[in-house]
């Protein structure tokens, strides 16, 4: 009985058979990771067996679970202990990119539904339910309203991403609540920023901190202030309101400074939030 002759297969059939472009093919026989079993010294054509599919459907395994081709090698060589070690090492790389995406999901969907709450008139008090934000606030002395600029947050970028880029609410103050007489009167403790992120973050500098601004019940008033007067009137507002009604306050102010980019002159809009007792 004669034996069978062993099946070699063309790059373009191994391509198909194994769904892997022939570009991806040509670049693992260049870095040594899979070559052909023989290659056509006139043609210089390439020719893989069956044993070698079986190989290259582990490549293909270990690529998907983002195993860096230059580490695939090693893995093919390592005994049934390391392997296992391995794979349990792979479990954990991709349990904490799924926290990190579940982290991000959470942030976008707090920042829409911050930005569809945004929809409240203009310069009334009202009730709203918010979301817990993860800030880094920094301790202040002589600022107010007449006198933060944004060159007085400059210290935070240097933390990492904040929610700045698409929140729309990159910054913000805290001050106590209390019946000012003028916008002089108001100096601010600290000056914060959301964060997206409280990972990979750079050792903190002298007087700043990480914190929270807790989930619950807010009031809040937002002023679309052109002037400083227009800016202290709404103030004015939610104090006078606080005062007057029978609510439990729970915190200092907290003021939020956006930008309206959707017009060709830079317009600042200014949102007071004050924590109260469900």
């Amino acid at each position: 009985m004669e034996e069978e002759k062993e099946k070699l297969y063309s790059i373009g059939e191994v391509s198909k058979l194994m769904n892997i472009s022939i570009k991806a093919l040509r670049y693992y026989d260049k870095i040594g990771l899979f070559k052909p079993a023989y290659v056509d010294p006139n043609s210089n054509y390439r020719y893989y067996n069956d044993f070698q599919l079986y190989r290259l459907d582990l490549i293909k395994s270990l690529s998907y679970i983002g195993t860096p081709l230059n580490q695939i090698k090693e893995v093919e060589e390592l005994n049934n202990d390391d392997y296992v070690s391995f794979l349990i090492h792979q479990e954990q790389v991709v349990k904490e990119k799924i926290d990190y995406l579940y982290e991000i999901q959470q942030i976008i969907s707090s920042v829409r539904r911050d930005i569809q709450r945004q929809e409240a008139p203009f310069n009334e008090v009202v009730v709203l339910e918010k979301e817990e934000i993860k800030i880094i606030q920094k301790k202040v002395h002589g600022l107010g309203p007449k006198n933060t600029f944004n060159s007085s947050f400059s210290s935070f970028r240097k933390y990492g991403p904040s929610t700045e880029g698409f929140r729309k609410k990159g910054y913000g103050s805290t001050f106590p609540i209390q019946p000012y007489e003028s916008i002089d009167d108001i100096h601010y403790q600290y000056l914060f920023t959301p964060l997206l992120s409280k990972k990979n973050i750079m050792p903190l500098e002298r007087d700043t901190e990480l914190a929270v601004l807790p989930k619950g019940k807010y009031l809040s008033i937002i002023s679309h202030s052109t002037t400083f007067d227009d800016y202290f009137q709404s103030l004015q507002k939610l104090i006078h309101y606080i005062q007057t009604s029978e609510v439990n306050v729970k915190s200092d102010i907290y003021e939020f400074f956006s930008i309206n980019y959707q017009s060709d002159e830079h317009k600042y809009i200014n949102e007071f939030r004050v924590l109260i007792e469900e």
